[in-house]
């Protein structure tokens, strides 16, 4: 792809056009390649959804969109600022920079890797319009034998975010799947920085991935509205031997639209942590953990950390007589707790038309919850399908403010 002046001028021109308008028309814009410059359009949107700080930035390219599908938000990748202590960073996936952008601003010195020529040379010329200077580029594979050879200087932080999609399997979720495959050159990244930060999938399994690198001495899980975007692993040999498994921290956040939540705990909390279970209806309040801390595995202990009992053990929601104000995760008010029997259930349409409706450890899924009720989407009422105790009840509330 050549990035020159007419190339960026058209991009800049036509930036909040319909693109399969631009195809059709292709033929009317002579020396420009109309179809690469759409992609880059469509790519641009995307990226400017998670940095939206780049939207006011004119001429910036992006060739692909996958690389931007799989790119960070401009939250999460500032988080990844604190694994950093003002030396060499060096990001081995960079893609289109987003993380490599926000390292930048906390490192002496940050070697970008990647590699995709078009989506390199890509970033390289975004990189000089954005005005960041600290920045060295490595258009290279990385594949076992490869980083020895560049001439690397030592980092005190190594990030890696593999490429979770397969040509021959779609996406994918397993270190050894993804590429650069992690477990075959984490000795020759260790041998280069001390400290690696990898960005995995959030379907993979925590006990799992531990088992499977014994040097990940932190875990950190980052939702953004509630929906889990991250699972990151620091891996530091170093700290990982002064610790048994039980001693991992996991920290936890959700950042929403009004706040951030954060939980910690370690490991070993949440297995010596037994939580109380509610033995009779829903109390007053209740509560619904954010994604974060559901796939944190932390259910005794945000329990018993907020004195919340649990409604079943695999129910995930709880419930007070007091409202909690600081609980990471969604608070409601109860209006009315029904058992999940037809002539209990043949009413409600009548007294809620409408509703928000979510099942949670219950026979049948939201949609199929949704047929049974014949109640419309929406509304400020919400109606949980879940197991309370041994019962499958119907829990009626509002959202408390």
């Amino acid at each position: 792809m050549i990035i020159d002046t007419p190339f960026l001028e058209f991009i800049n021109k036509h930036a909040n056009e319909e693109v399969f308008e631009l195809l059709l028309k292709s033929g009317n814009f002579p020396g420009i390649d109309v179809r690469k410059a759409a992609t880059s359009i469509v790519a641009r949107k995307k990226i400017i959804q998670k940095v939206p700080e780049w939207g006011g930035v004119d001429s910036l390219v992006f060739p692909k969109t996958i690389n931007a599908e799989q790119a960070s938000s401009w939250l999460t990748a500032k988080y990844k600022q604190r694994f950093c202590n003002g030396k060499v960073s060096i990001d081995i996936t960079g893609g289109y920079g987003v993380d490599s952008y926000y390292l930048s601003q906390v490192s002496s010195e940050l070697h970008y890797i990647e590699a995709d020529t078009e989506v390199f040379e890509a970033t390289k010329h975004n990189f000089a319009v954005l005005g960041v200077k600290n920045v060295i580029f490595h258009n290279k594979t990385v594949e076992r034998g490869v980083l020895p050879g560049l001439g690397l200087p030592s980092a005190s932080l190594l990030y890696v975010d593999p490429a979770r999609r397969s040509e021959r399997a779609g996406r994918v979720f397993a270190f050894d799947d993804c590429n650069p495959d992690l477990l075959n050159i984490k000795d020759e990244l260790l041998a280069i920085s001390s400290a690696i930060l990898v960005k995995a999938s959030p379907m993979l399994d925590i006990s799992e991935s531990i088992r499977l690198i014994p040097d990940i001495c932190e875990v950190h899980i980052l939702s953004v509205n509630n929906e889990c975007k991250e699972l990151l692993f620091l891996i530091k040999p170093s700290e990982r031997e002064k610790k048994n498994i039980k001693d991992i921290p996991v920290f936890t956040v959700n950042y929403t639209k009004l706040k951030e939540e954060f939980f910690n705990f370690t490991l070993g909390t949440e297995r010596n942590t037994n939580a109380e279970y509610l033995q009779d209806i829903p109390l007053e309040f209740f509560y619904e953990p954010n994604s974060s801390i559901i796939k944190s595995g932390a259910f005794s202990t945000i329990a018993v950390s907020f004195n919340l009992r649990k409604l079943a053990k695999h129910t995930h929601l709880y419930s007070s007589d007091k409202r909690l104000s600081d609980f990471p995760g969604r608070i409601f008010k109860v209006i009315d707790s029904i058992e999940y029997k037809k002539k209990n259930i043949a009413r409600l349409r009548d007294i809620y038309p409408k509703a928000n409706i979510a099942t949670r450890n219950f026979p049948l899924t939201t949609e199929g919850l949704k047929r049974v009720l014949e109640i419309s989407d929406g509304g400020d009422i919400y109606i949980f399908g879940c197991t309370a105790g041994d019962k499958k009840v119907l829990i009626i509330c509002k959202k408390s403010e």
